[in-house]
């Protein structure tokens, strides 16, 4: 492929028309799909690497998601149960840890880490049982299987 020869920097693969058809397809699978995302979070009260560590452990976790007040202004007000498949944990210091998620597609993260005022429940302040709040949040990946692949 002509764009892939021409530099290293970025590369293109299953470069097609898709039919309107074809998008409503995608738009159905939008609720299976999972994303993963690396975030910094910041508690309130000091911890430990312990104080943590049981969130390695934590499974697909359905919380439920009051419409954010952060997008209220375009979005209906609903209560959306979504899935955290999982959580890793990497201990950064007495107020920082870094947490690692694979969710449910649609999972409001940031509201995940500091409820939203009540309005995500479960969330890590909840589940931790301080404050905490997001410093950093990165899409680490969008696992959706399209559009379809190509024969070379």
């Amino acid at each position: 492929m002509k764009i892939n020869n021409s530099s290293n920097k970025i590369q293109v693969r299953d470069l097609q028309l898709v039919t309107r058809e074809a998008i409503g397809h995608m738009k159905e699978g939008e609720e299976e799909k999972t994303k993963t995302y690396s975030a910094l979070i910041w508690t309130n009260k000091a911890i430990q690497k312990k104080d943590i560590d049981f969130l390695n452990d934590v499974k697909d976790l359905k919380i439920d998601q009051k419409t954010p007040l952060r997008v209220l202004h375009r979005r209906p007000l609903a209560v959306r149960t979504r899935i955290i498949h999982s959580m890793e944990t990497r201990y950064v210091d007495e107020h920082h840890f870094r947490l690692y998620l694979k969710t449910q597609a649609g999972t409001y993260i940031k509201e995940f880490v500091h409820g939203d005022f009540g309005r995500t429940k479960p969330n890590i302040g909840s589940l931790m049982n301080v404050t905490a709040d997001i410093l950093e949040l990165d899409v680490e990946s969008v696992d959706v299987d399209w559009p379809p692949a190509l024969d070379d």
